[in-house]
């Protein structure tokens, strides 16, 4: 078998094919025909869906694939991540502290862009500065800890969880490979093992930890380490008797949950072996090459800007709601957000040279107890969600019955079409890991048209927003929901407020009483439940 290595155009063309998924998925994931995706969770309702549609919609096959599969572009960009540092660290070895800090000169004004231009776009499009609950969740992405608190990892931008993602994937990279040069490639295969049994634990045992693992290192850890196995291997063309079992994984994967951790690895490989079959293809044509290659130059500002510019292209092309308009528009958005990122291109240049005239010298005294720090800390935080579900729980029980006065009603315990919503309960909660709320009530929403139904929202300091679609009833039916909500490890030591409350959708009617609240704090640093406020 021929020997090959990615040259730079294959990691530029790679990365082109990849970006384009991305910013395609992220934008037909909000125009219809929704697949919805198994990309933060498991469905296999959207994979039935998706062949549902393309049978039925074959015209919007573009949307369709876009929709469920583009996100699979992200594992490219790991998988080079993986491969490329390999190369790079192989040449030019360096001490963990001085690769991170030239990860970190790397990164860090990216994001900084990224941000200035959100904040911008957002008072010029919208009107909009950010607020109290915006700020909070920007400095945790400049932190890069937003991945680490169950709901920040997609607020703001949904894009940016994976700066916490690859920063924590920098940390570990210089580890990984020198235990890899020093006992060989069992060691990948181990951390790949690991990595799929704390995902699996978290998916299959504890579902609210799965997101965590998805946009944390235990979710993708087996796509860099496959980076770094071809790296050091020196040879990246797979035989294609790979492509097989890959395809089998991949599609079992969509279907049943267990397998669901092991796709993100198989699409991989997937990737990678129709990549090496087609590439002298791409090389061949420059009218396929040139552009891949300019998308492949300037993905990483695609990337970090795209995220928070596709809601106003998405509303427009469902307002339209026609495939012609919707091509279209994608195409607008494309030209738009590839406007932006030559624009702030130079700017990021001109930072990054300003910042190669830094040069960062450590001693190896130094490095080890930067490095200790860091890995000592990462330790304590996968020791907090790994501990987090043993706790035993502290049960406080709280009742509420409706009035007039604590809602925005028209007439008592009505919803009508002009109300927006409903308080049902306020309450501050003290320091506390994790929130178990019981609502129990009887509603009666049988003026409701389909697809109108009101819906029953809970909400902590906006970390968590979550809904509970109401039943459509006929007279008075008593309804119970349940709800989990858990803080991060940078989360729980504040004081938090709870609120649940009913939103009209769409201009319901709805009526309701009785309306009984439970509350359920965990055993995790001060517990307390304050009075009731409004």
């Amino acid at each position: 078998m021929e020997r090959k290595e990615l040259s730079k155009d294959d990691s530029l063309i790679l990365k082109g094919l990849a970006i384009l998924a991305i910013l395609l998925h992220n934008l037909f994931r909000w125009i219809e025909p929704y697949t919805g995706e198994n990309e933060f969770g498991f469905s296999h309702d959207f994979v039935y869906r998706f062949g549902e549609l393309l049978a039925s919609q074959p015209q919007e096959f573009i949307n369709i694939i876009f929709s469920y599969l583009g996100h699979f572009g992200v594992q490219v960009f790991i998988f080079l991540s993986g491969y490329g540092l390999t190369k790079s660290m192989l040449a030019k070895p360096t001490s963990w502290t001085v690769f991170m800090g030239n990860r970190l000169k790397k990164i860090y004004p990216l994001l900084l862009i990224a941000i200035a231009c959100y904040v911008l776009f957002s008072w010029a499009v919208d009107n909009y500065l950010p607020t109290g609950n915006d700020k909070s969740s920007i400095v945790y992405k400049l932190l890069f800890i937003h991945t680490m608190m169950p709901y920040e990892g997609t607020s703001i931008c949904g894009p940016w969880w994976f700066f916490g993602l690859i920063m924590q994937l920098y940390i570990l990279f210089p580890i990984l490979l020198n235990l890899s040069q020093k006992y060989g490639p069992k060691i990948l295969i181990l951390t790949t093992i690991a990595s799929y049994v704390w995902f699996l634990t978290a998916f299959l045992c504890y579902d609210h930890y799965s997101l965590l693992a998805v946009w944390n290192a235990p979710g993708h850890l087996p796509e860099f380490c496959f980076g770094i196995w071809l790296a050091l291997r020196g040879n990246v063309v797979l035989s294609r008797w790979w492509l097989l079992p890959a395809f089998v994984v991949f599609a079992l994967g969509n279907f049943f949950a267990p397998l669901y951790p092991f796709t993100f690895l198989a699409a991989t490989i997937i990737i990678l072996i129709c990549y090496n079959t087609v590439s002298q293809f791409f090389i061949r044509h420059d009218f396929l090459k040139n552009p891949l290659l300019f998308f492949g130059s300037i993905s990483m500002y695609l990337f970090a800007i795209h995220g928070f510019m596709r809601k106003h292209f998405a509303d427009f092309a469902v307002s339209h709601g026609n495939a012609a308009i919707t091509l279209l528009t994608v195409l607008v958005f494309i030209v738009a957000v590839v406007a932006v990122s030559l624009i702030i291109r130079p700017l990021y240049k001109l930072i990054i040279q300003s910042l190669d005239r830094i040069r960062i010298n450590i001693k190896p005294k130094t490095d080890k107890a930067f490095k200790t720090a860091t890995l000592s800390f990462i330790a304590v935080i996968a020791l907090y969600f790994i501990a987090s579900p043993l706790q035993n729980y502290h049960d406080i029980e709280l009742n509420q019955n409706q009035t007039t006065k604590k809602c925005r009603f028209t007439t008592d315990n009505n919803i009508e079409p002009d109300t927006q919503f409903s308080d049902i309960l306020r309450i501050k909660l003290g320091l506390c890991g994790m929130v178990k709320m019981e609502f129990d009530a009887e509603f009666d929403t049988h003026e409701c048209e389909e697809g109108h139904i009101p819906m029953l929202i809970t909400d902590i300091n906006h970390i968590y927003w979550g809904a509970f679609n109401l039943p459509k009833t006929d007279g008075f039916q008593k309804v119970h929901f349940e709800r989990t909500i858990y803080s991060g490890f940078f989360d729980w030591i504040r004081n938090k407020k709870f609120n649940i409350y009913v939103w009209n959708n769409d201009g319901a009617s709805m009526k309701f009483r009785n309306a009984e609240v439970k509350i359920s704090c965990q055993k995790w640093g001060r517990k307390s439940l304050d009075k009731h406020t409004n």
